[in-house]
C-alpha cells in the first residue's frame, strides 16, 4: 500500500503541545526530557563544533528552538531556524526569544541558498528519522554549508516517518548512510542512559561531520 506522507501531525496550537511532539515521553516525561536531555544533547554539541558569538548556525527542524534557545544563551551565537511547520516557526520566535534567532521555510532557506547564502555549521536534532526525503534535506544542508563546515545530527537508527493512513512507519531508508555520502565522520557515539530514557540510549546515535568537498 502507498502511503501518504503526513505533515499535518507537526502544526500546533501552542508551546506547550509543542513540546510533547518534539520530546515525546518514551519512557519518561516531555518535561523531564527537555530539562535533562537539552544542557546534555548542548553539552555534546558543543564538544563537536566550535561556536562563538560570530557563528552563524542552521537549526535544521527546529521545532520552537529548544536547541537555539540553550546555545544563543550559552554562545550568544546567531541561529536560522529551518522547519516545515508554519506553527513551529512562529512559536519558535516567541520561545527563543532573541534577535539572533530568526525562522524560515525550506522553500524560503532554498532562495537564500539559491542567492549564495552560506554559514558556518549546522545542527539538526530528532528531525531527519521523520523527514520524507532525507536525501533532499541532507543535501540542501551540505549546500548551506562552508567548505569544511561542521553537522551535528542526533537521530534515531530507524525511520519514524508521519503517514496518512498507518500513523508513523519506518521506511527502511538509512539515514546514516546517506549522510556518510556527502559528509565525513569525525565522532558519533550513544547517549548517555543517564541523560536521556533507555530507549533512546538503545536505539538512537548522535554524530559529527565535516563537509565532503
Amino acid at each position: 500500500m502507498l502511503l501518504t506522507y503526513h505533515p499535518g501531525v507537526f502544526d500546533v496550537n501552542d508551546i506547550a503541545q509543542a513540546m510533547g511532539i518534539i520530546l515525546t515521553p518514551e519512557g519518561s516525561t516531555t518535561e523531564e526530557r527537555w530539562q535533562t536531555e537539552t544542557p546534555y544533547v548542548a553539552d555534546l554539541i558543543e564538544a563537536s563544533i566550535e561556536i562563538t558569538d560570530q557563528t552563524i548556525l542552521v537549526d535544521y527542524g527546529c521545532g520552537i528552538g529548544r536547541m537555539a534557545k540553550e546555545l544563543i544563551i550559552r554562545r550568544g551565537c546567531s541561529i536560522i531556524g529551518i522547519d516545515i511547520s508554519r506553527s513551529m516557526r512562529s512559536l519558535a520566535t516567541v520561545y527563543v526569544g532573541s534577535d539572533r534567532f530568526c525562522s524560515c521555510s525550506p522553500t524560503m532557506f532554498d532562495t537564500m541558498l539559491g542567492r549564495g547564502f552560506k554559514v558556518d555549521a549546522a545542527i539538526s536534532i530528532w528531525v531527519l528519522q521523520h523527514c520524507l526525503n532525507p536525501l533532499e534535506d541532507i543535501g540542501r544542508m551540505h549546500r548551506a554549508l562552508k567548505p569544511g563546515a561542521s553537522l551535528f545530527i542526533l537521530n534515531n537508527d530507524y525511520r519514524v516517518v508521519p503517514s496518512v493512513e498507518s500513523g508513523w512507519v519506518n521506511d527502511g531508508l538509512d539515514v546514516k548512510t546517506i549522510l556518510q555520502r556527502q559528509f565525513v565522520t569525525e565522532k558519533e557515539g550513544r547517549l548517555s542512559p543517564e541523560k536521556t530514557t533507555k530507549a533512546l540510549a538503545r536505539d538512537a546515535f548522535w554524530a559529527s561531520y565535516r563537509q565532503r568537498a
